[in-house]
């Protein structure tokens, strides 16, 4: 804090001892009809300035630099945002009249499609504004995110957890939890009103350390109808589902679409105020002021949505609330409905502007969300298995902006965010044994176990209460070198993250059917304690940057800087992150781009704290179906795993960007080189221990008497984290508008892209295959070791959109031809053939000529087949369909239909399964009405 202090000091005299400037900007924002618009929000972009109208629609922002450009953006709820080029002059810039089109579909040349925007954050952002997201039908923002280029379209569903990856081909698991892409969703920053929603301290898991990440959630069995096709997840069919998401990034299912004013996309290089990401940020803002009511309602094949919204005016000294709801019901499949997902959103924000110039505006926020997410018991399942995955989440954040109106300081920001969550992701079955074995035992030694009844109810229960809190003070000046204005923003920002929940409650005395200890052999397991998350250490983040944004004249062309650097503190660890976004415009017609940046992403606490793992090795099992006469030892090994040492995970990106514009064609172009190292996942440790054997002599109405016999090796397998992977991610992104052809009314987008990922590990990969009848060769390979997995991966995927708009009828009719193009994964030839193997007691042994003949560890080879190897034999495509009219300016109704011709390609994959690429159709309509 004093080095915060200190820092506070020096910017007040460098703004005291600035010049004195008085330039200024006056405008009054009018409707259509000339009304004057109270409460309209008001931004100057590069100096952050804000302000708002006052009752006859005007403002004044003093302070500004003159012959400098500025961005100068006015939106209002319910209207079409304008933005305004302005050169400014000494003196009082006076622009008039700013007039605000009524956002509905009458209007000419809304936009229908996302949009680069190169005066946005970086190069290649991609802006989803609010004219798009009134015409796309959502469950969340999963669904507009659909837009990105080269994402392959997903229908409206709920049922699956929503991870975002982007720019990348990793191969898709049939979980979606692969460890590459769960660390690229873990590397998106989802900025929400300029404050984090992190998911840092999530920590909802089984330990890690019994079968590494992406395997240690709780998942539910088969479910559904017997017979009835298996859930797909990224095409790949899946026969469990889990709602749990750590490692990842957040579950997008929670943020509804209804009140969000725009949304950017950040593939390439965030601007140096972001922090804690490495693969890209989606910043999203909401709709905060004076607004009509605006009710909502969707109908889909398998979900309903209701949503209500009102901004409405406290007073003129008060400012203005708004409020809303949201809420929807889902199921995996109507006709049974055991799989179901519920969530229900509320947020109210207050809005004022204080001080005579209104020169201090300030946003309070308060949201609540609860998901109901599980899977009833089905009356076919034996097991009676049931499954839930519940939560709720209470944030409170507020948002200052001051504005000085002369002096170095242009502006003062102060964003602060609040958050508290309660997560419950609960499981239970019927179990039915002979008897079963445990002991509760939590040091490592040699323990007598418990016999019990093989006749109970499993249940295992992991309760997180995370808890995040961040604040960002951000600074924004102006200074002038020769000609050339800079806008220079700096500032610092924390992070903390705490996780309150009652943990893992795993009760040893009712093993659940993985862990627990097999009756017919003895052999070792790793088990389950009962972990405190409240025992892991708080993590606590800072950070500093500072970044120039200015405009230079290069040969007569204007040349455009955004140049900042940013270092912080995450783990133990600092880094430095130099990133720059620069184009050039040629003409108007034409401009270039090069942007290069350096990002880290620190690692969560369920990474740096997993909690201790146990492993169990049963050493002798004298039951005689007596209790009294009976005896269980067991060895029990306690690892604690000290992950101190885990560094932030990084990306290197370089982007190549091009804007062309001939004849009303609007082309971007864009290409990327990115770099990601120090990805975190868990690698397996193997190790072998020697142990006392023993033999019982039974004893009637005793215990056995216990002897001795000698000793034998056994084996110890546990997972532990690691900076273990390292991705190369290159590809190009192009979008292509088209200008209306008037006399059909139509317009064209092409959007797609080609990206490749050659990903890999630094660790040998291990690779178990333990047979059904156990050999008694001593030497038979029981785990396979091989070269780290190096595996390229190629997807490409195009889509050509046809907009209809007819503003007299206002209407619009959208229809997409998807294409997929490529989808193919290539594994080296080495990477089949292994370089040496464990045996049942992970006795280790090196293979210097591989003989696939070989009895002892032969059938360690891997095919092609067996490694999932992808080759999409031909194109792929799909069609959607989706048509909104709006009637008297209040009423809109809007229908859309995923896959409208059920077309459903299939083709033999290289394993010789089939798979079906395209899902079958989804139906859904949505009624808008504005009171």
């Amino acid at each position: 804090m004093k080095q915060l202090y200190i820092f506070l000091i020096i910017i007040l005299f460098a703004h005291r001892g600035s010049a004195q400037i008085t330039n200024s900007i006056i405008a009054k924002v009018v409707n259509t009809k000339g009304e004057a618009l109270e409460l309209a929000n008001v931004k100057l972009i590069e100096t952050n300035q804000y302000a708002t109208t006052d009752k006859n629609g005007l403002f004044k922002i003093s302070g500004i630099q003159s012959n400098s450009n500025i961005t100068l953006q006015v939106s209002f709820i319910g209207f079409q945002t304008l933005k305004v080029p302005v050169v400014f002059k000494p003196g009082e810039n006076n622009l008039g009249n700013l007039s605000l089109n009524v956002l509905d579909l009458s209007l000419e040349g809304i936009d229908i499609n996302a949009k680069r925007n190169y005066s946005g954050s970086t190069n290649s952002s991609l802006i989803i504004n609010r004219e798009l997201i009134e015409q796309t039908p959502a469950l969340s923002v999963n669904d507009l995110l659909n837009q990105i280029p080269n994402r392959k379209i997903q229908p409206p569903s709920l049922q699956r957890v929503q991870n975002l990856n982007l720019r990348s081909a990793y191969v898709p698991t049939s979980t979606g939890r692969g460890d590459f892409e769960l660390n690229n969703a873990f590397g998106i920053a989802i900025i929400m009103d300029g404050n984090v929603i992190s998911n840092n301290a999530n920590m909802q898991s089984f330990n890690p350390g019994r079968s590494g990440q992406g395997q240690s959630f709780v998942t539910s069995g088969n479910y559904g109808l017997n017979g009835a096709p298996a859930p797909v997840v990224n095409g790949i069919p899946s026969t469990s589902y889990s709602g749990d998401y750590t490692f990842g990034g957040t579950d997008l299912r929670q943020i509804p679409a209804d009140n969000i004013e725009s949304i950017e996309v950040i593939a390439g290089i965030a601007p140096a105020k972001y922090g804690d990401l490495t693969d890209g940020a989606i910043i999203i803002e909401r709709q905060a002021g004076k607004s009509p009511a605006y009710v909502r309602m969707q109908l889909r094949d398998n979900a309903t949505s209701y949503g209500f919204s009102k901004g409405f005016e406290l007073n003129p000294k008060l400012g203005a609330v708004n409020l809303g709801v949201n809420y929807v019901n889902s199921f995996e499949d109507n006709r049974d409905k055991l799989k179901a997902y519920r969530r229900v959103n509320t947020n109210a924000m207050w809005t004022n502007s204080f001080g005579k110039a209104d020169q201090l505006k300030n946003t309070f926020s308060i949201d609540y969300g609860r998901n109901l997410d599980g899977i009833k018991r089905d009356p076919d399942d034996e097991k009676g298995t049931r499954t839930r995955f519940d939560s709720w989440n209470f944030s409170i954040a507020n948002r200052s902006n001051y504005r000085f109106n002369s002096g170095f300081l242009k502006n003062i920001s102060f964003n602060v965010r609040y958050s508290e969550g309660h997560q419950v992701s609960y499981k239970e079955e019927l179990m039915n044994d002979p008897y079963v074995l445990y002991t509760t035992a939590t040091a490592t030694g040699i323990h007598e176990g418990t016999y019990d009844t093989g006749v109970y109810t499993a249940k295992s229960l992991i309760d997180g209460r995370p808890i995040n809190a961040g604040a960002n003070l951000d600074f924004t000046g102006g200074f002038k070198t020769g000609d050339i204005a800079h806008y220079l923003s700096f500032g610092t920002s924390f992070n903390y993250g705490a996780n309150r929940g009652l943990g893992q409650t795993i009760d040893p005395n009712e093993p659940r059917s993985g862990p627990k200890v097999a009756t017919t052999s003895i052999g070792a397991t790793s088990s389950e304690r009962f972990y405190d998350f409240k025992l892991a250490i708080a993590q606590k983040d800072l950070g500093f940057y500072v970044e120039d944004l200015f405009t230079a004249n290069l040969l007569g062309k204007p040349l455009n800087v955004r140049a900042g650097i940013r270092t912080d503190i995450q783990n133990g660890y600092a880094s430095l992150s130099p990133r720059t976004n620069i184009n050039y415009e040629i003409n108007k017609n034409f401009r270039l781009g090069v942007a290069y940046g350096l990002s880290y992403k620190s690692p969560g606490l369920a990474q740096r704290y997993p909690g201790p793992t146990f492993y169990e090795i049963p050493l002798l099992n004298s039951y005689n179906g007596k209790v009294n006469e009976s005896t269980y030892l067991v060895y029990v090994e306690r690892y604690e795993p000290t992950n101190s040492g885990l560094k932030p995970s990084k990306s290197e990106s370089l982007e190549l960007s091009a804007q062309i514009k001939i004849d009303k064609f609007n082309l971007s172009l864009t290409a990327f080189n990115k770099k990601s190292r120090n990805g975190i996942s868990t690698v397996q440790n193997l190790q072998s221990i020697v142990l006392p054997t023993y033999t019982a002599t039974a004893n009637v109405g005793a215990k056995p008497t216990i002897t001795q016999t000698g000793l034998k090796p056994y084996a110890i397998n546990y997972f532990t984290f690691k900076n273990d992977l390292s991705s190369n991610n290159q590809g190009f992104e192009v979008i292509l508008n088209t200008p209306e052809i008037k006399e059909i009314k139509t317009s064209f987008n092409l959007s797609g892209g080609l990206f490749r990922t050659a990903y890999n590990s630094t660790s040998n990969r291990l690779s178990s295959n333990i047979p059904s009848t156990i050999p008694t060769d001593p030497n038979y390979a029981y785990i396979g070791v091989y070269e780290p997995s190096n595996t390229k991966a190629y997807f490409s995927n195009g889509r050509i959109t046809s907009i209809t708009h007819i503003p007299k009828l206002s209407l619009v009719i959208q229809f997409v031809a998807e294409f997929d193009l490529l989808n193919k994964t290539i594994n080296t030839a080495s990477s089949r053939i292994p370089l040496g193997y464990y045996n049942s007691v992970n006795q280790y042994t090196a293979i210097t000529n591989f003989d696939q003949k070989n009895p002892s560890y032969g059938h360690l080879y891997v095919t092609p087949e067996e490694q999932k190897e992808n080759d999409l034999p031909k194109i792929i495509s799909n069609y959607h369909f989706s048509i909104a009219k709006e009637i008297k300016k209040r009423f809109k109704f809007a229908f859309n239909v995923y896959n409208v011709f059920n077309y459903q390609p299939y083709y033999l994959s290289t394993t010789g399964t089939y798979k079906f690429p395209n899902s079958s159709p989804t139906f859904g309509a949505e009624l808008s009405i504005k009171l």
